[in-house]
């Protein structure tokens, strides 16, 4: 259950900077609805891969039609800069962190999960990753015990 809770946090704390980067872009930008429009990108980077990109392109429509096509650019820049940002530098160093996984596994578990299941297979991998590394890291093999549940012996005292 820790392991699910780590991701949860991790995936939480790379959302919350999307969220901040692209609102503070629409901010500065003066687009309309911005804060509604972080609170949506918070809330849909938690698909890793293409939930920020998606609200992001929301955005920048909004841009487009409140404020032009300069704006709408500008907008779309942002949104690459930051989902770049984040693929490749924040979550594959929150998730390392959150669940005690190098960044190059968090990186070719995100891959081989979009490879093999689409969209689902990039959400489960990750915590999948995390879950098999803790049976590794446990498994003492079929005879024995895992470590932590190993009764603890009483030494005698003199």
């Amino acid at each position: 259950m820790s392991t699910f809770g780590g991701y949860v946090r991790g995936t939480a704390t790379v959302a919350l900077v999307d969220a901040i980067g692209i609102g503070l872009g629409l901010f500065i930008i003066g687009v309309p609805l911005a804060l509604p429009l972080s609170v949506i990108v918070f809330l849909s980077a938690f698909v890793p891969l293409v939930g920020a990109t998606v609200a992001g392109i929301l955005a920048a429509l909004v841009a487009l039609v409140a404020n032009g096509p300069v704006a709408a650019i500008v907008v779309v820049a942002i949104v690459i800069l930051v989902n770049q940002l984040e693929g490749n530098f924040l979550q594959p160093v929150v998730m390392a962190r959150s669940l005690s996984l190098h960044p190059l596994v968090v990186l070719i578990a995100l891959t081989a999960g979009t490879i093999i299941g689409g969209i689902v297979g990039a959400v489960l991998a990750v915590p999948i990753a995390a879950v098999a590394w803790g049976i590794i890291t446990v498994w003492n093999g079929p005879d024995k015990p895992a470590e932590f549940a190993r009764q603890k012996r009483l030494e005698p005292k003199l």
